[in-house]
């Protein structure tokens, strides 16, 4: 599948927005949409990297490379945190249910 010149720019722009929109998404704890973009995005890859790309969109898939490696550590520092309140959250659960059945125990 050879794409043509005018293929190339838009999939690239559409790469880098979708690392910009899934930073974004988890920053409002939208993590489902991140996962759908994330989806996206490995589709789009696999599409990018299937050709050869022609020297002249280089650079900007370069560009868009870094973006997404950029906004891939953003979103992941967000889901540890994430998963951290998650954590505590379990947690405190838990200690209620032992709580609670301590009192039921008496």
């Amino acid at each position: 599948m050879n794409h043509s010149s005018p293929d190339w720019e838009p999939q690239i722009k559409r790469l880098h927005s979708l690392g910009r929109e899934m930073c974004e998404l988890a920053q409002t704890g939208e993590w489902e949409a991140v996962i759908e973009r994330e989806e996206q995005r490995r589709v789009l890859l696999g599409e990018l990297f299937q050709d050869p790309l022609p020297a002249q969109w280089v650079s900007l898939l370069r560009d868009a490379v870094q973006a997404t490696l950029a906004s891939d550590a953003q979103v992941q520092e967000l889901a540890c945190a994430e998963l951290d309140k998650l954590s505590d959250g379990l947690r405190t659960l838990k200690q209620g249910r032992r709580a609670l059945q301590a009192y039921q125990g008496l």
